[in-house]
């Protein structure tokens, strides 16, 4: 019975240590694996206790907590049992203050880099946002972006339908203008006409009456072509800003750009690949011109030349908008539509009478001196009116030269005798004819 019970024994012992073996395959390193396999050879422990203590140690492995802590004896504990130290805080005390830990603030401020409130390098990290009218808008829209917390493409729109609204007033005006301008078209179109005929033919005296007849029609009238252009002139330079601002953005790049897009076009940074965003701005950007030409003054919309150059503007800017980057592609088309919705607005005969617009009276071809030409005509015409001038100014350019060179030349001989000596007499006459015949 003794031998059995020791080969009982001897083979609990050689499971115990097959068991630990597989736990070993699991180690992390087999030099922890080995140490453990030799103290507890040599311990002579229970199954069931080394099992507790692998499993001990394997779970505290992870707070940097080695085999020999966790089999470590408590020598002064009766029967030599053993002890599990606590494990250690995961970040000690003393280690807060360790140089090794650097405030990532410090370090964004060596290399020169400002986060926004969106945590986004700022504009100025980019060498955006300075003191030009672009860097302003960069700034606008940085503030929409990051305090308001919109996306670009929201950002980007919300400040074009800013910028329109701030300049609604003038677009107002411009109606009120067109549509007073209209009341003296006709008037003003013969006047004109009549002021270009006496020009081409070199009047300068008929010429110079029908200038200060049309100086006192428009001073009378209160109309002036040119306060037509006072909307453009102050648009001009806020388009310029914001292009500007966009192609900026775009070129640095500005990394949220990246993903600021919207639908089909989320790279703000490139162009659109599909093409369809510069077709949609080239097609509003037609409407656009139409719809202007349609509620300006007539005199442009009766120029045959200019309303085929309106025409074909966004086919000649298509093969550059289609090279833009996206964001200004989006700037441009929600340009075009606000634009759009505000000729729409000021259509609707409540809100013209409620801003003071008066209504456009519209003239028919037979009220207006001169008809309508066609393309080709209204060429050929300015193609002559061009010859006529230019017939003109060669002639006056050679009254010029001559009364230059009467001035600084010798004085030619327009006469028969000279009349700084005494007139001959009749006798010297027939003595100068005699001696003559003989």
């Amino acid at each position: 019975g003794q031998e059995v019970r020791e080969e009982i024994l001897v083979l609990r012992k050689d499971f115990i240590l097959l068991l630990i073996l597989c736990k070993v395959m699991a180690s992390r390193t087999f030099l922890q694996a080995g140490n453990y396999l030799y103290k507890v050879a040599n311990r002579g422990i229970s199954p069931k206790t080394a099992l507790k203590q692998w499993s001990c140690c394997h779970k505290t492995q992870s707070r940097s907590i080695s085999i020999s802590h966790v089999l470590k004896k408590d020598d002064n504990a009766e029967g030599s049992t053993m002890t599990i130290p606590e494990p250690p805080s995961l970040v000690p005390a003393d280690a807060l203050n360790s140089p090794s830990i650097v405030d990532a603030t410090e370090v964004l401020d060596k290399v020169g880099v400002t986060l926004n409130a969106a945590g986004e390098p700022c504009m100025a990290s980019y060498g955006l946002g300075g003191m030009w009218p672009s860097g302003w808008v960069q700034h606008a829209l940085e503030f929409l972006h990051a305090n308001v917390g919109m996306p670009w493409w929201l950002a980007i729109l919300a400040g074009t339908v800013a910028v329109r609204l701030a300049l609604f007033p003038l677009v107002v005006k411009a109606q009120i203008n067109a549509a007073h301008f209209s009341e003296h078209m006709p008037q003003f179109q013969r006047l004109q006409q009549n002021f270009n005929e006496a020009k081409a033919y070199g009047n300068k005296l008929e010429a110079a009456r029908l200038m200060h007849e049309l100086n006192d029609f428009m001073k009378k009238k209160d109309i002036n072509p040119f306060r037509a252009l006072k909307l453009p002139l102050v648009q001009a330079p806020i388009f310029m800003s914001i292009f500007f601002a966009l192609r900026g953005m775009a070129s640095a790049p500005v990394d949220s750009l990246r993903v600021g897009g919207l639908a089909w076009f989320q790279d703000l940074t490139v162009p659109d690949p599909t093409y369809v965003l510069p077709v949609l701005t080239c097609a509003t950007l037609a409407v656009v011109m139409k719809v202007g030409v349609d509620t300006g003054s007539n005199a442009m919309a009766n120029n045959p030349l200019a309303s085929y150059f309106f025409k074909a503007i966004p086919v000649i800017l298509f093969p550059f908008i289609m090279n833009f980057p996206t964001n200004l592609a989006w700037y441009w088309f929600c340009a075009n539509s606000v634009s759009l919705l505000q000729v729409s607005f000021l259509k609707i005969p409540a809100v013209r009478q409620k801003l003071g617009i008066p209504v456009k009276r519209e003239w028919t071809p037979e009220d207006l001196p001169g008809t309508k030409k066609g393309f080709v005509e209204g060429f050929k015409d300015s193609w002559a009116n061009m010859k006529a001038v230019k017939v003109v100014e060669e002639r006056k350019r050679a009254d010029e030269l001559q009364f230059r060179r009467a001035g600084m030349g010798p004085v030619p001989k327009t006469y028969k005798y000279d009349p700084t000596k005494s007139p001959p007499t009749a006798q010297n006459i027939l003595a100068k004819g005699s001696e003559t015949k003989s």
